[in-house]
């Protein structure tokens, strides 16, 4: 369990690393696209597409890391209805949701891989890449959120 623990761990600080400097690569580009269109009349063609996927794998990095502290969004009206009133109703179903989230992870997972074999074959308009690249993103972050939410399955405590 420990083990578990650990990689879970080391994995949320690698993706909290990889989604900031996303977002910092992100903002620096969007900034220097402004000052280079407006100021200098050219801006490069890349900037916009780069910064897109600097923002998508942002996005999806900080949602497996979501996934890690349960602090993604979800509506928790029925199960703290179910707290009060069930006790033992609710731990159930908070194993429920969390095995079913795992399952859309895996099916997320699945076809993110599909979708990236896919796209390899095609190149990005602006900086001619494989859009495969960009599309690595569906799998390593739904990866990730699969590990994490079975890591916090593993780790619950008996009875919670």
């Amino acid at each position: 369990m420990e083990t578990i623990a650990r990689l879970s761990w080391i994995a949320d600080k690698a993706l909290r690393f990889l989604a900031g400097l996303c977002l910092a690569l992100l903002a620096t580009l969007v900034v220097a696209q402004v000052v280079m269109r407006y100021g200098l009349k050219a801006a490069p063609s890349y900037t916009e597409e780069l910064a897109r996927y600097a923002m998508i794998w942002m996005a999806l990095f900080a949602a497996a890391v979501g996934v890690r502290e349960a602090s993604h969004i979800r509506i928790d009206f029925i199960p703290e209805l179910l707290g009060r009133l069930f006790p033992q109703a609710a731990r159930v179903l908070d194993l429920v949701l969390d095995l079913v989230s795992i399952a859309i992870f895996v099916v997320l997972l699945w076809y993110g891989v599909d979708a990236m074999r896919f796209a390899m074959g095609q190149a990005s308009p602006g900086m001619q890449i494989p859009l495969g690249i960009p599309y690595a993103a569906l799998p390593m972050a739904f990866g990730f959120a699969t590990l994490f939410a079975l890591a916090r399955l593993s780790l619950r405590k008996p009875g919670t």
